[in-house]
């Protein structure tokens, strides 16, 4: 459908009122006008041609600027790609594409000058990225991208806002900036670390005891899938005779292997509602980095389910199967997560699912002293004998008192690309072994089983959010 020429009037008239160019002098240009204006005073005040004729050459390269620079800028484009998520402090990098769509003409010298910036910018860890790149070089009908490579801010969401496209063509007197409107938002999960020996153990340990009984993980008391050909190396006792017989020939029971202990961890990230220390604000930070490091890891493994709460004026969870996608909704519920001064435990312990509450290893991780048994006077759910029964599956580590420290440590450059292959090799293994030998032996606490000193040789792409359930 052909455009009206009133429509295009009105367009161009919109364009002309709306500045979406901005023109300064450079310092040289500066200096270069002064020049000018000094020749041109002196010529007229002496009344000399021949430095009349040179100020009114001079004043070319001034006239030359202002036009050839919108020219040059006029239909030029810049594509930014970014990706979704990054990990704070690991490497972010950003792609920026210069399209000419001119045949004959170059573009050169352009620098492009992007804004990246916090959601919340009273945050006090977040802070703005000015991302520039500079393209010596296009040739027309020719595109050339070039990587802007930096430092992921602290956790969080950040908007993107406009491309500046800037030249000082041709002569350096002038700076031109183009205005290109182009969103963007970008999740920055919290810092990600490994965790230690000590930490698999205890987690080995409650996966393996359950209401103080060890699981035998034999063949014997795995479930029952159905039956399958003798193979050899099969044990004799898994040969189910009657069908055997039946059918002739040896058949052998097959079972299904029994999925790990289900994780409930429970976040309470408190802060005093006024004259927060840096103490107690880097000790919430430890603790939502701990429980994305968990989470992480319990998304390795499949067969389990995952939960993640958090405390506040209303409790919030998220939970499901551990899979790529839950991991996702899980770090960037935590990525956007705030302290608060409100909330306790024991509303999170009534809003989880009855299957969790009943079976899951539970880990509360808080930023100050938790009492269970208030916890659970506090709770609409648990009674004094629901409570005991879940404190032997419940571990309690205040971030505030240093309790994280023994369970991780961070290397750098672990959650590049979300790699959910596996934890470590037997290098790094052997390191944390001795790591484990030369550190003083660290206090963690089931609660209720009083306080229990470690082992010294203690072990312990893209996103979606229908992965896990909601509450």
């Amino acid at each position: 459908m052909a455009r009206s020429p009133i429509g295009k009037i009105a367009r161009a008239a919109t364009a002309a009122l709306r500045p979406s160019q901005t023109l300064r002098w450079t310092i040289e240009g500066v200096g270069y006008i002064a020049v000018w204006l000094i020749l041109l005073g002196t010529g007229l005040y002496q009344q000399i041609n021949l430095v009349l004729l040179i100020a009114g050459l001079a004043a070319g390269p001034i006239v030359g600027s202002i036009f050839v620079s919108a020219s040059v800028l006029r239909g030029l484009l810049v594509i930014r790609r970014g990706p979704p998520y990054v990990f704070a402090d690991d490497p972010l990098v950003i792609d920026y594409t210069l399209e000419n769509p001119h045949r004959w003409r170059e573009a050169l010298a352009m620098s492009a000058v992007d804004l990246l910036t916090p959601d919340e910018p009273g945050t006090p860890s977040a802070r703005e990225l000015y991302p520039k790149v500079f393209f010596s070089r296009v040739p027309g009908k020719d595109r050339l991208r070039v990587s802007w490579r930096g430092q992921a801010p602290a956790r969080g969401r950040y908007r993107f806002g406009t491309i500046e496209l800037v030249t000082r063509l041709p002569f350096g007197l002038l700076e031109r900036r183009v205005t290109i409107e182009q969103p963007g938002s970008l999740i920055v999960y919290p810092t990600v670390g490994t965790l230690t020996r000590r930490w698999r153990r205890i987690f080995r340990e409650a996966t393996e005891t359950r209401r103080g009984r060890r699981h035998d993980r034999s063949s014997q008391q795995q479930e029952y899938h159905g039956l399958r050909d003798y193979r050899p190396g099969d044990s004799p006792r898994w040969i189910h005779w009657r069908t055997s017989a039946r059918l002739g020939q040896p058949m052998v029971k097959e079972f299904e292997q029994q999925s790990d202990q289900d994780l409930a961890v429970l976040l309470d990230p408190w802060l005093p509602r006024t004259k927060a220390t840096a103490e107690q604000r880097e000790a919430v930070e430890r603790a939502i980095r701990f429980c994305a490091t968990v989470c992480l890891e319990t998304c390795r493994s499949q067969g389990r389910r995952l939960l993640l709460g958090w405390t506040g004026p209303t409790p919030a969870i998220r939970h499901g199967p551990a899979s790529i996608r839950l991991l996702h909704e899980l770090l960037e519920a935590l990525a956007l997560l705030r302290p608060t001064p409100e909330g306790h435990v024991g509303g999170l312990l009534d809003v989880m699912p009855p299957a969790m509450l009943r079976d899951a290893m539970i880990l509360i991780v808080s930023t100050r002293a938790t009492n269970l048994a208030e916890e659970y006077e506090r709770s609409t759910r648990l009674n004094e004998s629901t409570g005991l029964r879940l404190t032997g599956r419940t571990l309690v580590l205040d971030a505030s008192r240093g309790d994280l420290d023994h369970y991780i440590r961070f290397d750098g450059g672990r959650g590049v690309g979300l790699d959910v292959g596996p934890l470590s090799d037997r290098a790094s293994e052997r390191e944390e072994e001795a790591e484990v030998e030369a550190e003083p032996l660290a206090e963690s606490r089931f609660a209720g089983n009083g306080d229990v000193p470690a082992d010294r040789d203690g072990t312990i792409s893209e996103p979606s959010h229908d992965g896990g359930g909601r509450s």
